[in-house]
């Protein structure tokens, strides 16, 4: 068993194309001790607000040191 964590959480390929990686498609842990859906959930959490209250390259960044920071 290994955990798995993405390199990056959001990609900004230019000013309208932007990828955000959340839960799953972020990180991968082992099943046991729930640590997969408490992190997925925070990820959502986290980008959900970000983009409530509009992203730009800074917030967008802060998303992906915050979040993956703690996927690790």
């Amino acid at each position: 068993m290994e955990a798995l964590v993405a390199n990056r959480y959001t990609s900004n390929t230019g000013d309208t194309e932007r990828v955000f990686l959340a839960g799953d498609a972020a990180h991968a842990y082992p099943p046991s001790g729930g640590f997969g859906l408490n992190t997925g959930i925070g990820d959502a959490f986290c980008l959900a607000h970000k983009l409530a209250r509009g992203v730009t390259k800074d917030t967008a960044e802060s998303y992906n040191s915050e979040r993956r920071t703690v996927g690790l």
